[in-house]
Order: C-alpha cells, then sequence, then structure tokens
C-alpha cells in the first residue's frame, strides 16, 4: 500500500484559522449582545448580527475542513434566485466599531492580525471561497480588504507612489513623535 500524501502548510493551517476565527466572531457575537441591549435602537440588530457572525464561521469551519482532508468543491454559480438577501444592517463606515467601542476594536485587531499572517495569505490563494465568508465580516469591523492579500494572478501591481492601507492600530492611536 503506497503511503498517504503529506498535508501541505496550508491544510495543515486550515483547521487553526477556522479554530481561531470562530473564537473571534464567537467573543464578538457576545459582545454585541452585552453592549446592544443597553441600547434600544440598537436591540434589534443583535439576532441579525448573530446569524451573519455564527454562519460565517460555520461556513469557515466547513470549507477549512473540506480543503484540509482534500474535498474541496468546485465553485459553481448560485442558483436562479442568486445569492441570499441578508436582512438590513447600518452600512455607515465603522458603524460597529463605533457602537461597541474600544473592546469592538480589540476584536477588530484580532481578525485584522490573523488576516495578516503569511500562512492566511495562501490559504487565501488555495481557497478563493474563503474571501466570500471573511472579508463580509472584517467589512463589519473596518478591516482593510488590503489585509487579506488576493492570489497574485488576480491582482495589479501598484502604482509608484501609492500609499498602502494602514494598519488598524496605526489609524486608532495616534503617532507618538
Amino acid at each position: 500500500m503506497p503511503p498517504a500524501p503529506l498535508a501541505s502548510p496550508s491544510q495543515v493551517y486550515a483547521a487553526d484559522f477556522a479554530r481561531r476565527f470562530s473564537l473571534i466572531l464567537a467573543g464578538l457575537s457576545a459582545l454585541i449582545a452585552r453592549r446592544f441591549l443597553r441600547t434600544p435602537r440598537l436591540a434589534l440588530l443583535i439576532v441579525p448580527l448573530w446569524r451573519r457572525l455564527n454562519r460565517a464561521a460555520r461556513r469557515c469551519e466547513r470549507l477549512l475542513a473540506a480543503f484540509a482532508a482534500g474535498r474541496l468543491k468546485k465553485p459553481h454559480r448560485s442558483g436562479p434566485g442568486g445569492p441570499h438577501r441578508h436582512p438590513a444592517l447600518p452600512t455607515g463606515r465603522l458603524w460597529l466599531i463605533r457602537a461597541l467601542g474600544a473592546e469592538g476594536a480589540g476584536y477588530a485587531a484580532q481578525l485584522q492580525h490573523l488576516l495578516a499572517e503569511p500562512l492566511a495569505a495562501r490559504l487565501f490563494a488555495r481557497v478563493p471561497a474563503l474571501r466570500r465568508v471573511v472579508l463580509p465580516v472584517a467589512r463589519l469591523l473596518g478591516v482593510g480588504a488590503g489585509t487579506a492579500p488576493r492570489s497574485s494572478a488576480g491582482s495589479t501591481p501598484t502604482a509608484p507612489g501609492a500609499t498602502a492601507l494602514r494598519p488598524l492600530a496605526a489609524i486608532a492611536t495616534p503617532a507618538l513623535a
């Protein structure tokens, strides 16, 4: 019997990424419930946000478990109805961070750190569907799309003199000079 093929570093890292992503979203969900229950106008957003965050965590775990097991399905188009519509949530820039305060910024920083890891970039390149799961959550938290790089085939070169996205920590704290 031939020996089983060795798993790639991306496949080994996939389970850890899914676990850490789920932990960040679980803590964020608890924070949302705790903070939004105190504000009547935000209390109606608890259930839609919980659904969206928990669904993203489950989809990430399923997707990366299939990738680690070597059973990743090829992407297919949605049915005739198109993608599912989500309940309306506020769309203003950084609205969730403003509502959650410093603790929310802490979860955003954790997610930004997770997405900035070199193995995460490889994982996004190997599993393109992961971007569709993770980036909506990143947008909710104000984490820049530049944190989770696209594969090199679909990226365009940066123009000379263009400024890169600054990390969330650089935006949240004034520079010491």
